[in-house]
């Protein structure tokens, strides 16, 4: 395993969150008996090994009151964000049949949106997730 990053805002999205609006790693557990009962419990909260460090990582799939409204920064990055909480637990293949598209797709567009054909699908997953995507305006000064 190559060395981890030393700035959050190098690492990979799998090891790095958001918070206050700041890009900070992910809290880091040796073990999944680290991991605290309570979160373990929690069924919107799911853990998985890192690629990057190798420590094992949180992941949640509610979104938080201040997440309802969310303006994006990169959308390279903000938009497969959104979507891996979006989809929650679910299948690539589960949304996939919903929206009618194939599971690749998802996947794809959860890595970003770097194909025209990719905005099409978009479109089709944000309805079947039951999400309109909007635009935030600067109010006149």
């Amino acid at each position: 395993m190559a060395n981890p990053a030393s700035r959050a805002e190098d690492a990979p999205r799998e090891c790095m969150t958001m918070r206050e609006g700041k890009k900070v790693f992910k809290r880091r557990y040796r073990s999944e008996d680290e991991i605290p009962d309570r979160l373990r419990e929690d069924p919107s909260t799911s853990w998985y090994s890192c690629g990057h460090c190798g420590h094992w990582h949180l992941g949640h799939t509610r979104m938080g009151t201040a997440e309802k409204f969310r303006m994006f920064e990169d959308l390279d990055e903000d938009l497969p964000d959104l979507l891996v909480k979006l989809r929650g637990k679910a299948t690539h293949k589960q949304v996939a049949e919903v929206a009618g598209v194939r599971p690749i797709r998802i996947r794809e567009l959860e890595s970003g949106v770097d194909h025209p054909e990719n905005l099409k699908t978009l479109g089709k997953v944000l309805k079947a997730y039951r999400v309109r995507l909007g635009v935030a305006l600067p109010a006149a000064r």
